[in-house]
């Protein structure tokens, strides 16, 4: 017989649309400043007096802290009560984003950001775990990616109009404000990790593999190579001359095509397979990097940013669909999730040791090289993926 906060867990159907919305909502608010990141790095630089190499380094801070969260949340999240994890995290998000609008001195704000990160990190933890329960793995990750990059785009639009307001600080101020009604919501997250049958014993993650683990390199890797290009991105567009609410509005608009690219893998889902998406995603982001970089005009710097974003996006999808597959507990997910934000950190520090005055072509070099290393993995971690099902088959 099961107890009564069993019975209270099985109400809440982690297969429905309050769950999926709210998973979205927690996503958007746990990335913190990673897709305003172009927009405030150049407000940082402008109105605080943060040099380029400073805001680098910055945002490398906040990341890596977003981490070591994802990580170690990950570690415990099938043993303690999700809920309780999540709120937790929450809090030093909204804690830390306050204490960053205080303009304190640069290590302060350092340390401001890696404590907002850090919980950041534990939230998604939270949202990948409870994702991966989910019956339609590939539809949950396109949907929570597409709410998460309209809400980029939304966020790199309205950031300008926001600091020339109220100045930089009110963008950090924005995330307690969003905490606040995400804590009461959480109410629909399982507490626990439950067999998809009438059963209250907790899955259990499967150990980790050669696979396994290179899946965790390929996810860090490529996110390594978006981060080195992401936080120069509206720097580079000064370079060739375009006005800042120009910039704006490409990056902007760029989100929406990673929208587009992350709906059509939902929409594709198992019928393209592993494989091919990742050989789109990579060769494309390849592309995209160098001309981005190359690019001395509008349109280039434009269709650029659209590709990168779109590919990007679509590629990524399968790639946290294949890592529920082979993890159905969530732990793998959170894991990856990790990665992604040790090499999200870690892109924008190491682009701060080739960037130099203006000169940005060394950038997109290191991007593309970077995105050619995943190529090469991709080819191995996913040769023994499941095939693509027919035309018409039920999607998973």
């Amino acid at each position: 017989m099961m107890s009564q906060q069993h019975k209270t867990e099985a109400s809440h159907n982690v297969d429905s649309g309050k769950t999926l919305g709210l998973l979205g909502f927690l996503m958007m608010i746990g990335v913190g400043t990673l897709q305003m990141q172009p927009v405030l790095g150049g407000a940082l630089v402008d109105h605080w007096g943060v040099s380029l190499q400073q805001m680098g380094m910055l945002f490398g801070a906040e990341l890596i802290a977003m981490a070591i969260g994802c990580g170690s949340s990950a570690l415990v999240v099938n043993r303690w009560d999700r809920r309780r994890l999540c709120q937790c995290g929450l809090l030093l998000l909204a804690g830390g984003s306050a204490l960053s609008a205080l303009h304190g001195e640069y290590w302060l704000l350092c340390a401001s950001r890696a404590v907002a990160g850090f919980g950041g990190g534990v939230a998604q933890t939270v949202v990948y775990a409870t994702s991966a329960q989910r019956s339609n793995k590939d539809r949950t990750y396109a949907a929570t990616n597409i709410m998460l990059l309209l809400w980029g785009a939304i966020s790199i639009g309205a950031t300008p109009l926001l600091i020339s307001a109220a100045g930089v600080g009110a963008v950090f101020l924005s995330f307690p404000l969003m905490v606040m009604p995400a804590l009461a919501m959480t109410r629909l997250i399982p507490r626990q990790a439950r067999l998809p049958v009438r059963s209250a014993e907790p899955l259990a993650a499967p150990p980790l593999t050669l696979r396994t683990t290179l899946l965790l390199v390929l996810f860090g890797l490529l996110f390594a190579g978006h981060g080195v290009l992401w936080v120069y991105q509206e720097r580079i567009g000064v370079s060739i001359g375009l006005p800042g609410h120009v910039i704006g509005a490409i990056l902007g608009l760029s989100t929406l095509a990673g929208a587009a690219g992350a709906a059509s893998a939902g929409i594709l889902g198992k019928r393209l397979g592993h494989l091919p998406a990742q050989v789109i995603g990579f060769v494309g982001s390849i592309v995209a990097s160098l001309a981005i970089v190359h690019g001395q005009t509008p349109l280039v710097y434009a269709a650029a940013a659209a590709l990168v974003m779109a590919v990007w996006f679509f590629g990524l999808t399968y790639l946290f669909a294949l890592s529920a597959e082979l993890d159905p507990t969530g732990r793998l997910t959170s894991l990856a999730n990790a990665a992604v934000f040790i090499g999200q950190g870690l892109g924008p520090v190491m682009a701060a040791l080739f960037v130099s005055g203006n000169h940005f072509r060394a950038v997109g070099w290191l991007s593309a090289s970077i995105y050619a290393i995943c190529l090469v993995i991709a080819f191995y971690v996913t040769a023994h993926a499941a095939p693509a099902a027919p035309r018409g088959a039920p999607q998973l």
